[in-house]
């Protein structure tokens, strides 16, 4: 069995006050992208996760293990991820593949398994686990990031995703971090394509890599949004050849950047992969 499991942008991001539980309140517009990882679920004598960028198998190897008590079965699958999301980028790279793990697991094990049970085992692993299991791949997120309000998509926008070289420690970023105006998700969802990111002055910061990539794709003309913690960032575009005009801008100032597009629908089960670079 093959599964994708897409990027996610932060079309915004409010950063808000510290909370008891030793996390900032925010209030963030996701959006997932054709852009992503692949895993693939094959059975075998006892559960496994081959994932050579992360050889621990981390948020996956997580996702087996709850979904194993959860369900009451023994998971006899192996899970390979093949990885192409950056770590430590933003863009939710491991929670995607928790929560792709967690489906497919669903899938082949527990298909009667509700949607609120698997959704809350995704809560157990991270904040941006539950958003991939949703109902809709672009949504308003609060509290921690748990807290889920599906949003209608929006036009199909062409996106370039590009990353400098180097991971941000999310802790890192959040900790360098101040509150801002909040007003930043509003905007997006009044209309606004992009409207700015609470932790893009640290993530800045923190990375001069980051800085530098940001600094010469602007004066190349290209702006580019911090995405999450960073390192990644990214620009919207609604027609092919302005975005192939700035990717070719990205690759100039970037490690590495990808032309993909928004997605109306998740892929929840797909044969091939949709992004380009």
């Amino acid at each position: 069995m093959r599964f994708f499991a897409p990027a996610k942008l932060n079309l915004s991001l409010d950063l808000g006050p510290l909370r008891q539980d030793g996390y900032h309140e925010i209030r963030t517009t996701l959006q997932a992208v054709s852009f992503g990882d692949r895993l693939f679920l094959t059975p075998a004598e006892r559960f496994a996760v081959v994932n050579p960028a992360v050889p621990q198998g981390d948020l996956v190897r997580r996702a087996g293990e709850l979904f194993a008590r959860a369900a009451g079965v023994a998971v006899r699958a192996e899970v390979r991820v093949v990885k192409r999301i950056p770590i430590g980028a933003g863009l939710g790279g491991g929670s995607s593949d928790a929560a792709c793990a967690l489906r497919a697991l669903r899938a082949l094990l527990r298909p009667d398994m509700p949607e609120k049970e698997l959704s809350a085992l995704g809560a157990e692993i991270g904040s941006d686990v539950p958003f991939f299991l949703g109902p809709s791949p672009r949504a308003l997120a609060e509290g921690r990031g748990e807290v889920l309000t599906p949003l209608a998509p929006r036009a199909v926008r062409f996106v370039v995703i590009a990353w400098p070289g180097e991971a941000l420690s999310t802790a890192d970023v959040y900790r360098e971090s101040a509150a801002g105006r909040g007003e930043a998700t509003k905007e997006v969802l009044s209309g606004a394509e992009l409207a700015g990111n609470d932790l893009a002055a640290a993530a800045a910061r923190l990375s001069p890599a980051l800085a530098e990539m940001l600094r010469a794709a602007a004066a190349k003309g290209l702006h580019l949004q911090v995405t999450g913690s960073g390192s990644a960032a990214f620009s919207l575009h609604a027609d092919l050849k302005d975005a192939v005009h700035a990717l070719r801008a990205a690759r100039a100032t970037a490690s590495r950047a990808v032309l993909c597009t928004t997605l109306g629908e998740w892929p929840w089960q797909v044969n091939r992969h949709t992004g380009n670079e």
